[in-house]
């Protein structure tokens, strides 16, 4: 079977194509950025859905981390959550 188009029909089908390829690609993306294991502080707050300061707090409170430098952190994510699920609320 063979379908003809005209040319614009033919590059609005591209554009429509290459539109949900683009698109296809971005949800990968972000879900790969779901299983990142090693996050910076943004990150992991980001992932708990929380301020840079309750993480900070955390830390305090014993909350896992990695240090690389005097300024930069690092958090292992399922450290983290095992963690978090571990406190009495």
């Amino acid at each position: 079977m063979n379908v003809l188009l005209t040319e614009e029909a033919s590059n609005d089908l591209r554009k429509y194509i290459f539109q949900i390829v683009v698109e296809e690609i971005e949800k990968a993306k972000q879900e790969a950025a779901l299983y990142k294991r090693l996050l910076n502080q943004k990150e992991i707050a980001e992932r708990f859905s929380v301020s840079t300061t309750t993480i900070r707090e955390w830390e305090l409170l014993g909350m896992p981390h990695g240090s690389m430098g005097s300024k930069s952190k690092f958090y292992d994510f399922e450290e983290c959550r095992v963690w978090v699920l571990s406190q009495k609320r």
